[in-house]
């Protein structure tokens, strides 16, 4: 499996960061767009690992994401990913394997890279204040393009948005986690 050297900074400027962003070459890969998923619990390793369906506007796509150690670090998260044709045939094919629907969500997300060795994704999630994950290739390009942003690697975020969800809201990750819906119109509630 592959680790995922992904960072994220909450309370951001957006446009300040993409003033910045542009300084350095980086172009808009992805305007803002509505994202929806699935997320499926593996009934294996169900506490630390779990099968996403997304609708990414311009594709669709099949993660596993295993979490391989709670300290929640830069290689916390390990993950496979694939392309697939059909959100709703992928869908069917998990539910069809006795995998239980975990949760549906919506967010927005809006996709920058810089010299093909990074990725920043600004993403609101219903609720929250909008962030920012930095993901690379490895910890030394996060770290880099960290720097180069000005953000303080010190005060970063890593795992899932449940991380995030507690630092905003005070919502429990275990809570958050075992929401069936997390849209716009359906406020997580506690």
């Amino acid at each position: 499996m592959n680790t995922e050297f992904e960072i994220v900074f909450t309370n951001i400027d957006r446009d300040k960061i993409i003033e910045k962003v542009k300084k350095i070459w980086g172009i808009q890969s992805k305007k803002n767009t509505l994202m929806k998923r699935i997320v499926f619990n593996n009934p294996i390793v169900e506490e630390r690992s779990y099968v996403r369906v997304r609708d990414e506007w311009d594709k669709i796509t099949c993660t596993y994401k295993e979490i391989k150690n709670w300290k929640l670090d830069i290689n916390s998260v390990k993950e496979l990913e694939t392309e697939v044709k059909s959100f709703d045939t992928m869908v069917s094919i998990f539910e069809n394997l006795w995998l239980k629907a975990k949760s549906y969500q919506e967010t927005y997300r809006e996709v920058w890279e810089i010299n093909n060795e990074v990725e920043l994704m600004f993403n609101v999630w219903p609720w929250l204040n909008l962030f920012i994950e930095i993901e690379g290739k490895s910890e030394e390009i996060v770290r880099k393009y960290s720097k180069l942003l000005w953000f303080d690697y010190k005060k970063w975020i890593f795992g899932s948005v449940d991380q995030i969800y507690l630092k905003e809201l005070w919502i429990q990750p275990e809570i958050i986690n075992n929401l069936e819906k997390i849209t716009f119109d359906n406020p997580p509630k506690v």
